[in-house]
């Protein structure tokens, strides 16, 4: 199976809008999986793509609070096509001096994250996005988070 294939069939499964990434550049896709979140709640998507640099694409609706991205400092809000994103890097909270000077250059160092909302369209749910990155640039997390396009069927 494609990843194209792999979101369509994700998309067929759930009634929020699902994307699919535009470009991961070099990173091949190494694990596909619809996460389930308790009995009543919709399955969450897990795309990660690369193993040592590596770039994961999370998705869930946006009414469920289904994982935790983990602790990070928000260093930055970015405009993802039209919907305002927090900028998270994971710099050490125990480390003061870098917890203080923590800045969208350490992304590259430590990884971090971009998470938008993502509107309801006519037909599905609203989603929540969440693209995390390890090994990868502020600019390598925004370019691949501005390329991911809604799933047509």
């Amino acid at each position: 199976a494609t990843p194209a294939s792999q979101f369509q069939a994700a998309q067929k499964s759930v009634k929020y809008q699902i994307l699919q990434p535009g470009s991961t550049g070099d990173l091949l896709l190494h694990s596909f999986q619809m996460q389930s979140c308790g009995a009543t709640s919709p399955k969450w998507l897990a795309a990660i793509y690369g193993e040592t640099r590596s770039v994961q694409f999370l998705e869930t609706d946006s009414a469920v609070k289904c994982s935790n991205p983990g602790l990070g400092k928000k260093v930055a809000t970015a405009n993802i096509n039209g919907n305002v994103a927090t900028i998270v890097a994971f710099c050490d909270p125990a480390n003061s001096a870098q917890w203080k000077s923590c800045k969208t250059s350490d992304i590259h160092n430590f990884g971090g994250y971009a998470m938008w909302k993502v509107p309801a369209t006519k037909k599905l749910r609203g989603t929540e996005v969440e693209v995390l990155v390890s090994g990868l640039t502020y600019a390598d997390l925004l370019k691949m988070a501005r390329g991911m396009k809604p799933v047509t069927l």
